[in-house]
């Protein structure tokens, strides 16, 4: 067994011991936050013996800059984007969630990511621009690479012009440490802060900032999920082989 004593078991992979932690999880009964204590489902001492074998909170901790010893760990319900338990870690009156594949070994990469964390918030506060294009193009299925008809539900938007072009490009302008500064956590997701943190050097909202530079340059198209007859989905195709180009 190559992950042993998760949560009192053995693990050949992380996807097992990823889902078993999930399991244990949501076997918590709560509508607010429950602190793990020796009787919860999963204990205190279960946390900290996977923090001991598997942990790199400590890398969150650098992160954060903080000395990160007081605190204690719960499970929180969500509302947004969905209901669900979370894990939480509770410091100073106040509860963070997190991702247990981002501070556990066992269960993935293990890594306090903030590249990461700006790439979710940066991808959130467009949500509503990919909504509206979504709506504007509910009356045409068809998908810009295969000229296949497809069920609207089939489709996703993609950027014409690449989002990580877009995003170099406003990080370049504002500063991606500064707006880095500015990512914090809402609920389950990374947002941009709506007020600046520094409004002498950058007097702009970054998330208003963000918001309407993205609704500049973006041009989208529709791409489908699964393609026809057996063949791969467009959208995949792109985002991860690359083997389609833009006919632009």
């Amino acid at each position: 067994m190559k992950y042993k004593n998760v949560i009192g078991k053995d693990f050949d992979t992380k996807p097992e011991a990823y889902k078993y932690f999930r399991k244990k999880i949501n076997e918590f009964d709560t509508r607010s936050h429950i602190v793990m204590t020796e009787e919860t489902p999963v204990r205190q001492s279960d946390m900290k013996q996977l923090e001991k074998d598997y942990g790199t909170i400590s890398d969150r901790a650098t992160a954060k800059k903080s000395s990160y010893n007081n605190y204690q760990w719960c499970v929180k319900y969500l509302e947004e984007p969905y209901p669900s338990l979370a894990l939480g870690i509770i410091e100073n009156g106040k509860i963070e969630t997190f991702n247990a594949k981002n501070l556990f070994k066992c269960f993935g990469p293990g890594t306090f990511n903030p590249n990461k964390n700006l790439e979710e918030a940066l991808r959130y506060e467009i949500r509503p621009q990919i909504e509206e294009y979504r709506k504007m193009y509910k009356n045409s299925h068809i998908c810009a690479h295969c000229d296949y008809s497809f069920f609207p539900e089939e489709l996703e938007v993609d950027h014409l012009y690449k989002f990580e072009k877009i995003k170099k490009e406003f990080l370049e302008l504002y500063g991606e440490e500064f707006i880095k500064s500015c990512v914090y956590k809402e609920g389950a997701v990374h947002r941009l802060q709506e007020i600046s943190p520094d409004e002498e050097a950058y007097p702009d909202s970054p998330r208003e900032a963000w918001f309407d530079f993205h609704k500049e340059r973006a041009t989208y198209q529709m791409l489908c999920k699964n393609g026809k007859n057996g063949h791969p989905g467009c959208h995949p195709l792109k985002t991860y082989a690359r083997k389609i180009k833009s006919k632009y």
